[in-house]
């Protein structure tokens, strides 16, 4: 069973959620979990999750669960997602490099902590949700890219920030050669089929990283192919 029909599994199963219609229950969620960081708190309560949702699980939208959308793929689960951008430690003078855009929930939240964020979506149908959602929120600092995120944003950028919302066995080389010295890149590292752990580096320099390596995660995986 792959990782999209055991999220529909679980949400059809379980009867035991207590839905909730507003960002502040999802706030003192995160708030529970650890998330402090008062200026991510902020953008969760700014950005609508039911915005990226798909209808069919609009009720679910503030559940600190993962959601199938489109294209086999996934919203993550927004305490995973803050902690993610909690580990980057944002400054609004950053620009921020983002692999996977989906329905464009992440990047919403991005773009309230910092000056710039440059999206890669692999998949059409997802890149032009995500534009739409944006649009409807009038978010003005958010670059959308339709293409392979293994290749990089193929800018003349250098990142203070990149964050890979995919599952990949090592970091791709193009990204971290877009990172600037002292930036930071997150993403979830895969082990075997069963396991995957979020991968923290610091790059110190060309050839020297900082690792670090945090919690457990679920992610769909990190594609490498022409964009869909």
């Amino acid at each position: 069973m792959n990782i999209i029909n055991e999220f529909k599994k679980k949400i059809i199963q379980n009867k035991k959620f207590i839905f909730n219609n507003k960002n502040h229950d999802l706030v003192d969620e995160l708030k529970k979990k650890g998330i402090l960081n008062n200026n991510i708190l902020d953008a969760f309560n700014k950005i609508p999750r039911e915005l990226f949702v798909n209808e069919k699980f609009a009720n679910l939208s503030y559940e600190n669960i993962p959601l199938p959308i489109d294209c086999e793929q996934t919203i993550s689960q927004p305490y995973v997602v803050a902690f993610m951008i909690d580990c980057l430690k944002l400054k609004k003078i950053n620009n921020v490099l983002e692999i996977g855009t989906g329905t464009g929930y992440q990047t919403a939240l991005l773009s309230q902590l910092c000056k710039q964020v440059y999206t890669i979506e692999i998949f059409s149908k997802l890149y032009n949700q995500a534009k739409v959602n944006h649009h409807k929120l009038k978010l003005t600092n958010i670059n959308h890219m339709l293409g392979n995120g293994i290749n990089g944003c193929n800018k003349n950028i250098l990142f203070d920030a990149i964050i890979i919302s995919a599952a990949t066995e090592s970091c791709p080389n193009k990204l971290l050669e877009s990172l600037k010295n002292g930036g930071k890149i997150i993403f979830p590292k895969k082990y075997t089929m069963e396991t995957q752990k979020l991968m923290l580096l610091e790059k110190i320099n060309k050839k020297k990283y900082k690792h670090e390596t945090l919690l457990d995660v679920r992610f769909v995986p990190l594609l490498n192919k022409k964009n869909t």
